[in-house]
Parts: structure tokens; C-alpha cells; sequence
């Protein structure tokens, strides 16, 4: 059956299900990396309504249970205290729900694209922070479900723990980089964001890791029966039918912890501090500046005409960012290939943003295959440009992440270039990320 193309972006994902029984994929962890058989209708649209009916389910088993129990009653639950409440008692709308959740599908199948798509989401949700203070001014929180269903090497539940322990490292440790502040930044919000994940084989240990926590029962002589289960519970509960990372932004105003501005006793009564008063004379000094002709200054008439005299006929072109590192990298670089060696920029300042297109274009690269000592310079002038150290760090945090990836981390090294470097040989006209291709 076919839709018509209104229809299919207005009508609720459940909708476009036959049924909810033939789309619950099957565990076929033998037969493919994906831990889950793909079907006929394994798409964006079956992906998400299994990741939100999983979901769904598993709170719904966790209130069961906790009815059940008749030991735990939430603050923020409005239905009647299972302990005391009667029989005809009705259940009340919450209205503490979390409804503002989002889901969406990063749909690449190359590891690097991933990664530069979950650094995508993570800027999307600061830019939503930060706008909501700017134009709403309430406080915000929202989440957003990122399932991952087509990258086989993310089947791997510790290469997908690894990964996600690596981007949140980086995100923390990002706090220290030197950035340039900028007027436009509205210091009045605090914008925080959290990521989490969720696999399909999440908690599952190596053998190494298994034999540790042998040893471990082992020294102290004892087992923990209380502790295993809940362990055993909390894994189960963050096992997704794919591999997910949710990401949540929290934008809040900032405490205020300025003191009150002090106040000055005027014994007079009539003195008012900063005040000048205006005379004649500067008004006189004005209307001079304001009628002054352009004939009349002629202070820069030598400048303009050395330069005609030096270029003649030709035209003062204008210098970009990436022309300077171009010219620069061409007169110093001696590994520098006109063949191989690939240009890229960026004038991003923020760090997520970064992250997004570093990744994304290592990706590109690494779809065209790139040879052994290729070099790929990626020019990001607005980026960390006062704080060489700081630069350096961050590429010292992306190389955390590629190493933490099994099939990147023995392609490629990074180097930095960087104006403020204390080597002259290493002192860019701008910041420039060099990588180097194994």
C-alpha cells in the first residue's frame, strides 16, 4: 500500500506498522554483527517505533513492579499511594511526565560518520539550550533518543562502551580549552548537556573482566546475592534492540552571586559623579569633524599611491584564512604532495562543532581510501586560535576517540600547526589540524 507524501509526514510512526508483532526483530546474534535480523521492512520508521515501544515497555514493567512491591511511591507520581489508597480510587494525570522526548536515527554505517553524528546531536541540543534563553527564558529540559542500528562495528558492546566513554571524556575535558570569548555569548544561561547509552548486549563483560571479578569474590569470601541481582536488573533494563545514545540538555539561568552595588551618600545633594559639562568649544571641535571633505584629508594619498606604483595594472587580492595556510603549508611542509594532499575548513569556534567536522571529514576521506602518507589539512581559524596548548589538546582528545575505535586507530596520526606554537617551523598563520594517513 502507498501513501500519499502529506500523509506519510503527518500520520504517527505507529501508523505506518502492519503490526506490532511481526516488526519485534529476532536475536540472531550468530548469523549477523548486527545482534538483530534485519527484515523487508527494517527502516528508519520500524527502527524508531521498536526503540520507543521497547522503551515504553520497560518503564511500564518498572511501575509494575514497583506496584507490586507496595514498598515505593515516587514524589513526582500523582496516582494514589498504593499503601493507603482505596479501592475506587482513580488514577490522576502527571503532570511531571516526561513527555519532552525526541527520537531520532543517525543512519551511516561508517564509524567515523557516527561519531561525527553524535557530536551533531550534541551541538543541535546546545544550540537548542541556548536559544531557548535568548528568545523564551524558561527553563528547558529535553531528551533525545540517537539509535545507531547500521554501524556492524558498534554491535561490539565494549567498542561501543569505549566510544561513548571517549566522546564524553572529551566533552568534559573541553571545559579547559582556552576559547575566545565572544559578545554574542549569553553568560546568563547555563546550558548542560549529559549523554548516555544503551546496547543490546549492554553489561556483558570480557573473559578478562570476568576472571577479575572471580578473583575479586574470591579475595573477599563472600558473595553479594542483593548486589548481583540489582546489577543484573540494571543491565537488563539499558538493554535496547539497537545501540542508542541519549542525549539531554538542561538550560537553566545562572545563580547570580554578584553583591548588591554599593551606594554613595551625597552630602549636598546635588553632585552627580562622571558628569561633565559640554562647552562651546567641544561643539565648535564637532561641526569640524563632521564638514571635514574627503579631498581634505590627504594623509594616506603616499599609501595608495606606492601601492599603484608597485602593482601597477594588478589587483590587490583579498587573503583568506585558507589561502594563508595553503601558501604557508606550501613553503614549509615538506611533506606536502600537490597530488595526494587535501585542503579543508571550517570557521566554527565552538567545540562540539568541531568535533562534528573533524569527524565527518575523516570520513569523507576515508570513503575515497586514502594512501599510506597522505596528508589532510584541515584549516580551522576561528578555533582555539590565542592557545597553542589548548589546540594541541584537542587533537590530542580526538586521537583518544579514533583510538578507541578498532578500525581507526592504526590509520592515521594528528599533528597541529598553530600561530602562537613556540617552534617557528610549527607557527601557521592560523590553527590548521594535519592528519597523516598510514
Amino acid at each position: 500500500m502507498k501513501l500519499p507524501l502529506h500523509l506519510l509526514l503527518l500520520t504517527p510512526t505507529t501508523s505506518l506498522l502492519p503490526s506490532i508483532t511481526n516488526l519485534h526483530h529476532t536475536p540472531s546474534r550468530r548469523v549477523t554483527p548486527l545482534h538483530y535480523k534485519p527484515t523487508d521492512e527494517d527502516n528508519v520508521w520500524t527502527v524508531l517505533a521498536n526503540t520507543e515501544r521497547w522503551i515504553s515497555e520497560t518503564l511500564n514493567k518498572s511501575n509494575e513492579s514497583a506496584k507490586k512491591a507496595k514498598s515505593m511511591h515516587f514524589a513526582d507520581d500523582r496516582t494514589p499511594d498504593p499503601m493507603s489508597a482505596d479501592a475506587n480510587a482513580k488514577a490522576v494525570d502527571n503532570p511531571y511526565a516526561r513527555k519532552e522526548v525526541s527520537y531520532s536515527c543517525e543512519t551511516g554505517d561508517e564509524i567515523c560518520k557516527v561519531v561525527g553524528g553524535i557530536f551533531k546531536k550534541v551541538r543541535e541540543a546546545r544550540e537548542l539550550g541556548e536559544r531557548n534563553g535568548n528568545e523564551h527564558g524558561g527553563t528547558l529540559r529535553q531528551t533525545n533518543v540517537v539509535v545507531i542500528p547500521n554501524c556492524a562495528e558498534l554491535a561490539d558492546f565494549q567498542t561501543f562502551d569505549k566510544m561513548v566513554q571517549a566522546v564524553n571524556y572529551a566533552r568534559r575535558t573541553a571545559r579547559d580549552l582556552n576559547f575566545r570569548k565572544d559578545e554574542n555569548d549569553n553568560n546568563d544561561w547555563v546550558v548542560s548537556i549529559n549523554c548516555a547509552h544503551l546496547h543490546p548486549n549492554y553489561g556483558e563483560k570480557t573473559p578478562e573482566q570476568q576472571l577479575e571479578d572471580m578473583k575479586e569474590e574470591d579475595e573477599s569470601g563472600e558473595v553479594d546475592l542483593n548486589l548481583q541481582e540489582y546489577k543484573k536488573r540494571r543491565n537488563e533494563a539499558r538493554r535496547s534492540p539497537y545501540p542508542s545514545v541519549i542525549v539531554e540538555v538542561m538550560s537553566t539561568p545562572s545563580p547570580d552571586f554578584t553583591p548588591p552595588p554599593m551606594s554613595f551618600a551625597d552630602p549636598d545633594g546635588d553632585l552627580e559623579y562622571g558628569e561633565e559639562e559640554i562647552t562651546s568649544d567641544d561643539i565648535a571641535r564637532l561641526n569640524a569633524i563632521f564638514n571635514m571633505r574627503p579631498e581634505d584629508a590627504t594623509r594616506d594619498a603616499g599609501f595608495y599611491d606606492a601601492l599603484e606604483e608597485a602593482f601597477g595594472d594588478q589587483h590587490v587580492r583579498a587573503r583568506t584564512p585558507l589561502s594563508m595556510a595553503q601558501n604557508w603549508v606550501l613553503a614549509i611542509d615538506p611533506a606536502f604532495n600537490e597530488q595526494t594532499s587535501t585542503f579543508t575548513t571550517s570557521d566554527t569556534r565552538h567545540v562540539d562543532k568541531a568535533y562534528e567536522y573533524v569527524f565527518n571529514t575523516l570520513a569523507m576521506i576515508t570513503a575515497e581510501s586514502p594512501v599510506k602518507g597522505q596528508r589532510s589539512y584541515i584549516v580551522l581559524p576561528e578555533f582555539l586560535p590565542n592557545s597553542s596548548y589548548s589546540f594541541d589538546r584537542f587533537a590530542g582528545l580526538v586521537m583518544d576517540i579514533i583510538k578507541s575505535l578498532p578500525s581507526m586507530k592504526d590509520t592515521l596520526t594528528i599533528s597541529t600547526f598553530h600561530p602562537e606554537h613556540i617552534s617557528a617551523q610549527e607557527a601557521s598563520p592560523v590553527p590548521i589540524l594535519v592528519v597523516t594517513w598510514n
